[in-house]
């Protein structure tokens, strides 16, 4: 624009002396478009950091509780459960979107732990039990993948070109959606139609902008997705029957909701018909079911909307609900619960139950010392809401259970406890710090239970210590790999030789402390420095643990433990977990 002021031969010129001052009223223009594109970026950004419930409550989600008889909620719970566990991650918040009649899902999260699993009501309805675990399985798979810390981020910087249109859209199915009394005309809502549709014409540019950044960014992360998936379930062909569903739905896919735009890339297959096949979101459903599925025919069977009502298909469905509905109303409540192999069954049911789930994961933080195990005993018990006779059969059963089953019921009480308000769970971790630190000190078995509740439960507890310098950093790493050596081997040679094999892996020098300096509170305290470590580092700082914990040839159960515990904690999968007995 001021090549053409300045030009005399062009339409525009104004004039030598006015120059300047158009020059001015361009760069003033230019840097308040800026800037307010940067305010809504960062307004989004800081939003939707939060957690996944924010995505998941603005797109018209409704929380299930952990403890729900709802037949369809019930299946839904088990299947994200088993998943979970098969992926070796605490339980998720779950979410249903009850007015979607279409068949989709997405996860939604900044970290791993204040993800979400949300289903729509038509998945629940129209997917079989199979079907509906693959479709959650590639959700926890974009969880794993870090896609969701993705997409949270394209999200933000998107809504900086797209929110004009966002905000006409909104008008739009406001008015389109309000309630007018009988006898009223609805001059609010036409007028509040006719801005919207002003604003959306007005930001058409920018939306189709962001449509095409999304469909390159998103499509081979869906084909990633669904490996992951298959990798988890072992069943490719269930997922690929999935799609087939939504393939041959009359409804298709497409989401009813006001924001389903906005957040259309985090859903598990395409939420809106895009006017060009350019535009989508997602990879075409048929190449995505051949890359599942190599001997499918290709052939699509399109059937009618009543098809629930009128096909076998729809009276298997209406049997199997009239059926899940039988067992909720005439089975015990314990019957109902997820049956977690090897578990005792009253376990599985306080871990299901938000306000039993909080002394379940205290019990599953006491110390081996008995003197300090008695105390905090005393603590537990004196709790308004602990029933007696349950905790002592809880004490009674949890005797039994080896280190692998408490981190499976650990998993599942962390997703009932994603179900109280953010105040409740902000006074649980009070009173658990309470109760694990005694008389200042913390035992190894303790420390790790605790660090994976606060962890998976914290709202931020990640990257807010800022920018630190090399040497804090290397310290913390020195203490972390010389606790995981002094816990795993017998004598100080081979402590020392692990723990320089670790320190050549990460090209960092160390020197060896030994066992008298290796307490459980320098490794909380290095633990919370390394946390503000980029995702990479923290995955090559976990390669050298590993390296440390196996370098004489055997895994101890306090070895893998803490490296569990290191890996939860910074987000980084660890299958060393798998080795650990019962």
């Amino acid at each position: 624009m001021e090549f053409y002021n300045t030009d005399p031969h062009t339409y525009f010129y104004q004039g030598p002396d006015k120059s300047r001052r158009v020059y001015g009223f361009h760069l003033g223009l230019a840097v308040s478009i800026a800037s307010v594109i940067m305010i809504a970026v960062l307004y989004k950004y800081f939003q939707l950091r939060q957690g996944g419930h924010v995505i998941a409550r603005q797109l018209g989600g409704e929380q299930v509780q952990s403890n729900s008889y709802d037949p369809l909620h019930r299946l839904l719970l088990n299947v994200v459960e088993e998943v979970a566990i098969a992926a070796r991650m605490p339980v998720p918040g779950v979410y249903v979107l009850t007015h979607q009649p279409s068949i989709n899902a997405f996860a939604a999260g900044y970290h791993r732990h204040d993800s979400v699993i949300a289903v729509t009501q038509g998945a629940l309805q129209q997917l079989n039990r199979e079907q509906l675990q693959a479709v959650v399985a590639h959700e926890f798979s974009h969880i794993r993948h870090g896609d969701v810390r993705l997409n949270v981020r394209m999200t933000a910087l998107l809504f900086g070109i797209t929110f004009i249109g966002q905000a006409g859209e909104n008008l739009i199915h406001g008015a389109m959606n309000a309630s007018r009394p009988h006898g009223q005309k609805g001059d609010g809502a036409g007028f509040g139609a006719l801005v919207g549709l002003i604003l959306t014409l007005f930001g058409w540019l920018g939306t189709q902008l962001g449509d095409a950044i999304k469909a390159l960014v998103c499509r081979q992360r869906e084909y990633l997705a669904d490996a992951g998936a298959a990798e988890l379930t072992r069943a490719p062909y269930d997922l690929a029957q999935a799609l087939l569903v939504i393939a041959e739905s009359p409804r298709k896919n497409t989401l009813r909701q006001n924001n389903a735009h906005l957040y259309s890339h985090l859903f598990f297959s395409d939420a809106l018909s895009p006017w060009l096949s350019w535009l989508s979101t997602h990879p075409p459903l048929s190449k995505r079911i051949q890359a599942l599925d190599p001997s499918w025919d290709g052939v699509l069977s399109k059937r009618p909307r009543s098809h629930a009502h009128t096909t076998v298909h729809g009276a298997m469905m209406a049997a199997h609900e009239q059926s899940q509905l039988q067992v909720a109303r005439h089975q015990r409540n314990s019957e109902n619960q997820i049956k977690l192999e090897g578990i005792d069954a009253n376990l599985g049911y306080l871990a299901h139950e938000p306000v039993d789930a909080q002394w379940l994961v205290m019990m599953l933080c006491l110390h081996q010392d008995w003197q300090q195990r008695q105390t905090q005993l005393r603590q537990i018990v004196a709790l308004p809401y602990v029933d007696a006779f349950k905790f002592d059969q809880a004490e009674n059963s949890l005797a039994g259970l080896g280190m692998s089953k408490k981190l499976m019921l650990l998993e599942v009480a962390i997703g009932a406890l994603r179900c109280l308000p953010q105040h409740s769970q902000r006074e649980f971790l009070t009173k658990l710090k309470n109760i694990v630190v005694v008389d200042g000190s913390l035992d190894l078995h303790a420390w790790s239970f605790y660090e994976l509740s606060v962890h998976a439960l914290s709202e931020a507890n990640s990257g807010t210590i800022g920018r630190l310098n090399k040497e804090l950093i290397g310290t913390a790493c020195e203490q972390l790999l010389n606790a995981l050596a002094s816990f795993g081997h017998c004598d100080e040679k081979q402590q020392a030789t692990a723990l320089n094999a670790a320190s050549e892996a990460l090209q960092l020098p160390m020197r060896y402390y030994g066992d008298a300096q290796c307490q459980v509170t320098r490794l909380q305290r290095a633990l919370s420095i390394v946390k503000t470590l980029p995702q990479a580092k923290k995955q090559v700082l976990i390669q050298a643990c590993q390296l440390c914990i196996s370098h004489d040839g055997e895994i101890n159960e306090a070895e893998q433990v803490t490296l569990y515990t290191l890996a939860a904690c910074l987000n980084v999968d660890s299958e060393v977990v798998s080795h650990l007995p019962g």
